[in-house]
């Protein structure tokens, strides 16, 4: 239950901070050119990320990372709401694609080695519910907070409030002995 709690708090993140954020950079004075090399860096660093973390899961162990992973799309959230330029546009956007990168990366890893691979198409068929649930929320509420307040500083703290949300969740996880 805690890593599919981890799951739904930490989609919305995903979705919501992922889509939103070039109108956001945009709207606070960035040019679209600068807005769309921002979002590419967390794109190509979420790509990378997942080399380095998939190793990581064995000898640190799946929550630790997931933890780590909620942390980071907390930490560029909540440096999303200070951006005054583009050298924090990059360093958040950078943050968050380390997030990111651990979000797709580490879940399935821990949901294998909780269940097996005997009930890993079933536990995982679950869990996307979860994991598309959430990714469909992020978006709208952050659309939804943005007309009602004017910009986007609101949904960037709810953002960085259900990553940490997520982490607290991912703390909780403890897998059970896994079945072949």
């Amino acid at each position: 239950w805690p890593l599919l709690l981890f799951t739904f708090l930490a989609y919305p993140v995903q979705a919501g901070v992922s889509l939103h954020q070039a109108p956001h950079l945009i709207e606070i004075g960035l040019n679209a050119t600068v807005a769309a090399t921002v979002v590419s860096t967390f794109s190509a660093i979420s790509g990378v990320i997942g080399f380095v973390v998939g190793p990581l899961v064995r000898p640190v162990g799946a929550r630790l990372v997931l933890v780590a992973a909620a942390l980071c799309l907390a930490g560029a959230s909540a440096l999303m709401t200070f951006i005054d330029g583009p050298w924090l546009a990059y360093l958040a956007s950078a943050l968050f694609g380390v997030g990111i990168g651990g979000l797709l990366t580490v879940p399935p890893i821990a949901w294998a080695d909780a269940f097996g691979r005997r009930s890993f198409g079933a536990i995982r068929g679950v869990a996307l519910s979860a994991q598309v649930g959430g990714q469909a929320m992020g978006p709208v509420l952050s659309g939804v907070l943005h007309d009602l307040t004017g910009d986007y500083q609101l949904s960037l703290r709810v953002f960085t409030i259900l990553a940490l949300s997520a982490g607290l969740a991912a703390l909780m996880f403890t897998a059970p002995h896994p079945q072949k």
